[in-house]
């Protein structure tokens, strides 16, 4: 673990310092590659394809998210709403995550690894199996790919369980102490892959679009998590006030009642008047007064 940690920060320090330098960020096509490798991996665990659920739910249960693309809206949420920012260098220190995100799951399999828990050994070419035949060259994956995208899918999810383990502090200006809690990233790559799997992207002309400019159909055919579970699409909000909470002689509600709870809670129709002296304030002393 000691070693990733090393490498990722001077990875790190070497983009800062092309950064600050006005240079292209180092081996950034290979970098970016490596990315994508583990986010695939990432979504090909969280989201599975499952062809064992053909039988049962039909063919529309079978694709999982890299059916969609679903590991390039992950990356490019990760870094347009979660960045590592660098103090006192402006915006140029705001750093995308993706990159520390896929060195961390790579710390976190070779962790893995290291204490004989995975199940199957790693193999390089479960990293080859997630691109489809002409995607890419099987050389450049074999290359790319870090040592989480080599586990099976179920020793993936058991490298994610690990991550709440990790804690990172470091001071890198001398001031300043930088703390870094590697659960974070597994909340990110599990509930946010999970969320956004369900949600409405998929229907989206160009996702990469600021919202206002996007356009989507609401269509749920045109949305695979909502084809496979049903979702009807979104629709206008529905009324959510149905009463108010209403007993004898109450100021918080009035007039007919709605609808009785538990045979003692009355919701009635309309709200209650609020009475001056409802309570007593006798020997109530202002503690700041004017």
């Amino acid at each position: 673990m000691g070693q990733h940690v090393r490498l990722w920060l001077s990875e790190l320090w070497e983009w800062v310092e092309a950064l600050l330098a006005g240079k292209s960020t180092p081996d950034e096509s290979e970098l970016d590659f490596h990315v994508a490798v583990t986010a695939r991996a990432v979504v090909d665990a969280v989201v599975p394809e499952t062809p064992e659920l053909g039988d049962e739910l039909g063919a529309v249960a079978v694709p999982g998210g890299l059916a969609i693309g679903m590991e390039t809206f992950l990356v490019t949420f990760v870094d347009g709403l979660f960045q590592f920012g660098f103090p006192h260098v402006g915006t140029r220190g705001n750093l995308p995550l993706a990159v520390p995100m896929a060195e961390v799951l790579d710390v976190a399999a070779d962790a893995l690894v290291a204490r004989g828990d995975n199940e199957s050994e790693p193999d390089v070419e479960r990293a080859v199996a997630l691109f489809d035949a002409g995607d890419t060259s099987p050389r450049r994956v074999r290359r790319n790919a870090g040592a989480f995208a080599t586990l099976s899918r179920r020793d993936r999810l058991r490298a994610l369980g690990l991550l709440d383990e990790f804690e990172l502090r470091v001071s890198p200006f001398g001031h300043g102490l930088f703390e870094f809690d590697a659960g974070l990233v597994g909340q990110l790559v599990v509930g946010f892959a999970e969320m956004i799997y369900y949600s409405e992207w998929d229907g989206y002309d160009d996702f990469s679009l600021p919202p206002s400019e996007r356009t989507h159909p609401n269509d749920p055919a045109a949305v695979q998590g909502w084809r496979q579970t049903g979702y009807p699409g979104v629709a206008d909000g529905y009324a959510a006030l149905r009463g108010y909470v209403g007993a004898d002689d109450s100021p918080l509600g009035a007039g007919e009642t709605w609808t009785t709870l538990d045979e003692r809670v009355d919701v009635v129709r309309e709200s209650g008047t609020f009475r001056e002296n409802e309570y007593d304030t006798t020997g109530y002393e202002e503690p700041y007064p004017e």
